[in-house]
């Protein structure tokens, strides 16, 4: 099926040129003859933000597809950066960059839709105050940062009335599970007006190969340093082990029931001890066969159980927790295995069998698309 009347032209500005940045990028621009035939959108760019650089695209180049396959063959290809682009400036701020894009939609007058994307990492009071007022103005957003869902709980419900009844204008599934449809799920169920008593699961795909390596016999310092050398792990692996980024995760999942939790209420297990936290990287390496021993016995202890060792978050009667748990052989926990993610909802209809939702939850390739789906649900 093909549109002929005319597209809805919908506008992008992107925060955040990393991986995910670039991916995202890169599905844009190769798909956007086929989202215009087949959705009727114009999907253009007309901003590129990075930590220190933003290019604001012109009407022209925007809907130039030779010009923007250009530029994205470039960055992409890892030889070049956004700062190297014709046109690039020094960002003057995030919010200036957004009012620059605000005040040309109110020239332009064409009726075209902005969408703020945020890909970036940043820390919520950079991001927020962006996405804020992008969606105080009538446009949309989305993230793929979950920062900007973590912060003060009354930062959080002023986001959510600013994207209108609903949060209508405010997508965010790719915070939890990469392209999963994690969040989707959830809101389904709550449309459908289902009772939902506890989401539990495994939300890192690092932390699954983790423990995939430790059940099948690999002792605790030779699995982290094969995750770390396969790029699953962040550059200090202490960004994964610290549980931080699955407390995140199942903090969103537990706003989204209606809980008023701050992070610090989040119940976290680390997988290393706190006099390990101040350590360098180097230092923090060599000292994890030390560690070998404590999960060796967690892993027998377990095994004496019928059961494995798991990384879990659990979610529900206003209480969330992350950290190590003993799921039975037979139950999906269990039987989960290497970088899948798992989420499982237990719910009023789903009691005795609960719905589960389990796939790949990371990786740049995956997230752009996740990103790209809620920017294309918006239509």
């Amino acid at each position: 099926m093909s549109y002929s009347a005319a597209p809805r032209v919908i506008e992008i500005v992107q925060y955040g040129m990393g991986g995910v940045g670039r991916a995202l990028l890169g599905l844009v621009v190769q798909h956007v003859p086929a989202i215009q035939s087949r959705l009727g959108v114009d999907l253009r760019y007309r901003a590129l933000v990075d930590s220190t650089s933003v290019l604001h695209i012109e009407e022209n180049a925007a809907l130039s597809n030779q010009h923007m396959r250009h530029l994205a063959t470039g960055l992409l290809s890892g030889q070049e950066r956004l700062t190297d682009q014709q046109g690039t400036v020094q960002k003057p701020s995030d919010l200036a960059v957004l009012a620059t894009e605000l005040d040309r939609l109110k020239r332009d007058n064409r009726g075209a839709w902005l969408v703020v994307v945020d890909v970036t990492g940043a820390e919520h009071d950079l991001m927020q105050p962006v996405v804020k007022a992008a969606l105080r103005q009538g446009q949309r957003a989305v993230l793929a940062n979950k920062r900007v869902l973590c912060g003060p709980i009354e930062d959080y419900r002023q986001l959510m009335s600013a994207a209108g009844p609903g949060a209508r204008r405010l997508r965010y599934e790719t915070t939890v599970g990469a392209a999963l449809p994690v969040i989707s799920t959830l809101r389904g169920l709550q449309a459908a007006q289902d009772s939902i008593q506890q989401i539990s699961g495994a939300f890192s795909g690092t932390l699954g190969y983790l423990m995939t390596r430790l059940e099948e016999g690999a002792c605790y310092s030779q699995a982290v340093i094969e995750a770390k050398a396969k790029g699953y792990t962040e550059p200090d692996p202490r960004d994964d082990l610290g549980g931080v980024d699955v407390a995140r995760k199942a903090l969103i999942l537990s706003r989204l029931l209606g809980s008023s939790l701050e992070m610090k209420d989040v119940a976290i297990e680390p997988l290393y001890p706190s006099e390990m936290a101040e350590l360098s990287v180097p230092d923090f390496m060599a000292g994890l066969p030390t560690l070998d021993p404590v999960y060796a016995g967690r892993v027998k202890n377990a095994a004496e159980n019928d059961a494995v060792l798991r990384y879990a978050a659990t979610v529900g009667d206003g209480r969330c927790s992350v950290g190590l748990v003993e799921a039975s052989r037979g139950t999906p926990l269990g039987r989960l295995r290497g970088t899948d993610n798992l989420i499982t909802y237990r719910t009023t209809r789903y009691t005795a069998q609960p719905l589960v939702v389990q796939g790949p939850g990371a990786g740049a390739e995956l997230t752009a698309s996740g990103v790209l789906a809620d920017i294309l649900s918006f239509v």
